[in-house]
């Protein structure tokens, strides 16, 4: 009967260590594809980048010290403020708003570097979308009125179409997070199992 016994739990313990295989398999595969959807997002996050290094302390000082600049670039610096907000949208968008956002080139400029493009409010992408419907809103027009301003706007739509990617693939990428954890779990069952055999 002892040996019966044993010969179950071994029986047992195989069955389950297939079935972690299995589960190991699908999440493997399920990454695979997140990644190939991710890479989508790649032209628009490079673009982004690109957009960075055209800009420079001495543009984005030029860009700063306009008096009145013209309604294109009032809207790119107030896009850029409404995506810097960090969900609690301005209200004051005015030029002057946005002149004190860019106030100490460095620190904006960092802030641009390394913006958290990965949590982004829908609000602030809704709110955003309203200055990306204007035609004018587009680097190359721009590109005469102001090199900085042209800057902002191409990754003002860099990030934006970026995050259009990212929406679709973040619950795809919690969701083999949460079976990587069920997956732990299971393994350490069979190990336990593998143990008493």
């Amino acid at each position: 009967a002892e040996s019966a016994r044993v010969q179950v739990s071994k029986d047992e313990a195989t069955e389950k260590q297939r079935a972690v295989n299995i589960m190991k398999e699908s999440i493997t595969i399920e990454k695979r594809a997140n990644e190939e959807e991710l890479r989508k997002a790649k032209p628009a996050l490079d673009r982004a980048a690109d957009a960075l290094n055209t800009l420079n302390k001495n543009n984005l000082t030029e860009l700063r010290s306009f008096g009145s600049p013209p309604d294109i670039v009032v809207k790119v610096c107030s896009a850029v403020l409404v995506l810097q907000s960090k969900g609690k949208i301005p209200k004051d968008r005015s030029w002057k708003s946005c002149k004190i956002m860019m106030g100490k080139v460095d620190d904006f400029l960092n802030n641009l570097i390394y913006f958290d493009k990965d949590n982004i409010q829908p609000e602030v992408i809704k709110e955003v979308n309203v200055y990306l419907d204007d035609p004018e809103f587009d680097g190359e027009k721009i590109k005469t009125r102001s090199l900085a301003a042209a800057g902002l706007a191409r990754w003002v739509i860099g990030i934006v179409g970026y995050n259009e990617v990212y929406l679709t693939v973040e619950p795809k990428i919690r969701a083999v997070r949460e079976s990587e954890k069920a997956l732990l779990e299971a393994q350490s069952e069979v190990d336990m199992l593998e143990a008493k055999v």
